[in-house]
């Protein structure tokens, strides 16, 4: 049983196109190889995380939506297994029902309610958030310990992200222990927009910087095509190193939280 050390770590960002699936199923994938017990949720309605590991979304199978929508569904009915990690899967249901969550009471907190049922068994619980504001981000904000911001290294790339912390501090009524652990470079090139875009970063949020940065790859494209992670597509890719770099760097981040602080990071609900 891992409660008092388990982590709710939410991949999350405003806007589209940035790696946020990629890096929720590749950073799961990282942590399952050494050693962790892992529980991947996708919460984005277009399934991307789900379609990535493998599972088709079309096939409305139980999913996210039917455990925020009625809560007499047992959530191990919705888990799925794969190798290295179990997964949760999120389809086009999940749109129709943030919709009827609007007229739901305490809707937003449905989820960090059905995900408690099943903390206890998992080191780490990743969830790839929805780009896009309301019930449904709200729900992701209100249940997550920590939060991986992508970036990725283009003109728009810091648009959005003061309105996505703005929600953070809004959230912390409900959800007082919410930390942005790190903001995350994608797609990084040698190209002077890139260096000038990480530049920026850096000077706008300083040390919450991640030092990783993930190096754009073909991989990325190829290997959800495929049902695939990276460290299953291209184990010995630059693109699963900087996934297996950041999954060390996330959890020195995580230890030194806990050593400041150990009741308010993760194992809060």
């Amino acid at each position: 049983m891992h409660s008092s050390q388990s982590t709710i770590l939410a991949v999350a960002t405003q806007k589209g196109g940035t790696g946020k699936s990629t890096t929720a199923v590749n950073l799961a994938h990282a942590f399952a190889l050494s050693g962790k017990k892992i529980l991947v949720v996708d919460m984005d309605p277009q399934g991307n995380a789900s379609n990535s590991l493998g599972f088709k979304t079309k096939d409305q199978g139980i999913s996210i939506a039917d455990l925020i929508w009625d809560k007499s569904v047992p959530v191990q009915s919705a888990i799925n297994k794969r190798t290295g990690m179990d997964v949760i899967i999120a389809n086009t249901n999940l749109a129709r029902v943030e919709r009827g969550m609007l007229t739901m009471v305490n809707s937003e907190l449905r989820l960090a309610q059905r995900l408690r049922e099943v903390r206890s068994a998992y080191d780490y619980i990743i969830i790839d958030s929805t780009p896009s504001y309301g019930p449904l981000l709200n729900s992701v904000l209100n249940v997550a310990d920590q939060l991986v911001v992508p970036v990725d290294s283009n003109y728009f790339a810091l648009m959005g992200i003061q309105k996505l912390l703005g929600e953070v501090e809004e959230i912390r009524i409900t959800n007082p222990a919410i930390n942005v652990l790190g903001y995350l470079m994608t797609m990084v090139d040698r190209t002077i927009i890139c260096s000038q875009t990480t530049e920026a970063v850096i000077q706008n949020f300083g040390a919450a910087t991640f030092d990783t940065k993930i190096r754009r790859s073909v991989a990325f494209r190829e290997a959800p095509t495929l049902g695939q992670t990276v460290f299953e597509y291209a184990p010995g890719s630059a693109a699963a190193g900087d996934y297996s770099k950041l999954s060390v760097e996330i959890e020195g981040r995580i230890r030194a939280l806990r050593a400041q602080a150990p009741s308010t990071i993760g194992g809060a609900l």
